[in-house]
């Protein structure tokens, strides 16, 4: 039934953007050391550098956006200057149901649209009566990004709750379980909650498709839940990412809305309401009181990723990536040939209950990122992912170094490396040269690891720049066995990290 929806909807063998050159697939899950180091690897990377993305393993029944492939990890196990790699899908309920299967099993986002998507809706609701789906255990991708917290490396996805997996010392990558915290959550976990540096302590939302659409927790050591409230809002949105403060903790109720009826109407499940205002909640961190909540108001906009945000006197300062105009969700970019994301700062004034925004930077960009220590603490840089629209698709061609305490708008873009022609990359995460603060030299005294697809060649590399020096030579580039697709978030996990990953000694483990 469902490929006879598709072929009526015309999405039945159509060319899909996501689904070719480096967005499509790859086929293997590999594990190899010894990789060819160009440069030297600091130290400050012993450990491994975890990134998540999207990677279909079955041909999709009808349409398919970037979004709804199978998490899949790639690592680089680095130590004493080398590097292994492997990568390995997250075996969720969801892939392990469908790898029996053969074939896709569970609904997508590309195929929630109009008439055909509300059948495709009404479908799943039978194959879970009929037992041909079991949702007991979930049916998330874990595709977007990864987390390292009570001794736990978290592969995420917003629509379930996290799945634990390791690195091994070869690099090898496995599953271990799904995290519930005991039983104690069961709501949807965000792709992005923050830990705060001062106490250890997780903080993350949740958003659903039905009532009250939104929750906020807090998780301690030993996965301990300390909250876990419901929170009402006007309409179910795509709150993909929020930003907590020393005190607070502050959502970001955009106008990405979902709404399942209005796929009656031939329209897409999730649609950007221009005439509906953008959100930001205000609540103090640890309250069980959603009514504490001060809600602050500004024209409608849409940001995926927050940068950072912190306490200034009476204000909230709040950076992220805004997409002014709103977000064409289908393309993931912004509509039609508008403006891509700019870094942006919201300012919530918590005397006047006024907001306020501006535009930081006049770089269209994605991805920010900054050191972990500095999560809810003032933050001079962010390092994001330069876009560039090239025969109308966007794609990270470079990277920027953004001087939030910049005095003027020339002094904002404190740098720029490019990738080099035909080269694409993408988030870059942020590592200190050392795990003591005490030994920086500055809040940039560090590293940016990312991974880098060179069209021409069709192959990836593991690149580290200098993030101090911002130079366009990397310190390192290690180059991989297979290509790396597009993807989304990564983390890079220290050595002391990696091996509170074990409750054994790991030395009889192979080793790279």
């Amino acid at each position: 039934m469902e490929v006879v929806i598709s072929i009526a909807a015309g999405k039945r063998g159509k060319k899909n953007p996501w689904m070719e050159g480096n967005y499509g697939p790859v086929s293997e899950e590999v594990v190899e050391a010894d990789l060819p180091v160009e440069g030297v690897l600091p130290r400050a990377l012993d450990g491994a550098y975890v990134r998540n993305g999207p990677n279909p393993p079955h041909q999709p029944i009808g349409g398919h956006h970037w979004f709804d492939g199978d998490g899949m990890l790639h690592a680089v196990r680095i130590k004493d200057g080398k590097a292994a790699y492997s990568n390995a899908y997250v075996q969720t309920s969801r892939f392990k149901q469908e790898k029996k299967a053969g074939r896709p099993l569970i609904f997508r986002l590309g195929v929630m649209e109009g008439i055909p998507g509300l059948l495709f809706y009404l479908l799943q609701e039978l194959k879970e009566k009929l037992g041909i789906v079991n949702t007991k255990d979930g049916t998330g991708s874990a595709n977007t990004s990864v987390i390292f917290h009570d001794k736990q490396l978290l592969a995420l996805v917003e629509s379930d709750l996290p799945y634990v997996v390791r690195v091994n010392n070869d690099a090898h990558i496995e599953t271990l379980e799904r995290q519930t915290y005991g039983g104690h959550l069961q709501s949807p976990f965000t792709a992005h909650p923050k830990i705060d540096p001062a106490t250890g302590e997780l903080h993350g939302i949740g958003y659903s498709f039905h009532r009250p659409w939104m929750h906020y927790y807090v998780i301690g050591k030993g996965g301990n839940v300390k909250l876990d409230m419901d929170i009402s809002l006007p309409d179910p949105v795509m709150m993909h990412d929020f930003a907590i403060t020393e005190d607070y903790a502050v959502f970001m109720d955009f106008p990405l809305t979902i709404k399942d009826k209005d796929m009656v109407k031939g329209k897409p499940l999730l649609t950007f309401n221009k005439d509906r205002a953008s959100r930001f909640g205000v609540l103090p961190k640890h309250s069980d009181d959603a009514s504490k909540i001060r809600w602050f108001e500004l024209p409608a906009m849409y940001a995926f990723h927050v940068a950072n945000a912190w306490q200034e006197g009476n204000a909230i300062r709040l950076f992220a990536c805004v997409y002014e105009k709103g977000i064409n969700f289908e393309s993931v970019s912004a509509p039609g040939d508008e403006e891509e994301a700019c870094v942006t700062e919201i300012r919530l004034d918590l005397n006047s209950s006024q907001a306020t925004s501006r535009r930081v930077a006049d770089v269209h960009c994605e991805f920010p990122t900054i050191p972990d220590s500095l999560v809810g603490r003032k933050t001079r840089y962010t390092y994001v992912a330069m876009d560039e629209r090239v025969d109308g698709v966007v794609n990270p061609r470079g990277l920027a170094k953004i001087d939030l305490a910049a005095s003027s708008a020339q002094e904002v873009i404190a740098a720029k490396i490019g990738f080099g022609p035909g080269r694409i990359g993408g988030e870059a995460v942020f590592v200190p040269s050392s795990p003591d603060p005490s030994a920086l030299k500055g809040e940039d005294d560090g590293y940016l690891a990312t991974y880098v697809y060179d069209e021409a060649k069709n192959s990836s590399e593991f690149v580290v720049y200098d993030a101090r020096s911002f130079s366009a030579e990397p310190v390192a580039r290690v180059k991989l066995p297979q290509r790396v697709p597009f993807g989304f978030h990564g983390k890079h996990i220290n050595a002391a990290q990696f091996q509170a990953q074990f409750p054994f000694d790991i030395h009889f483990l192979p080793d790279i």
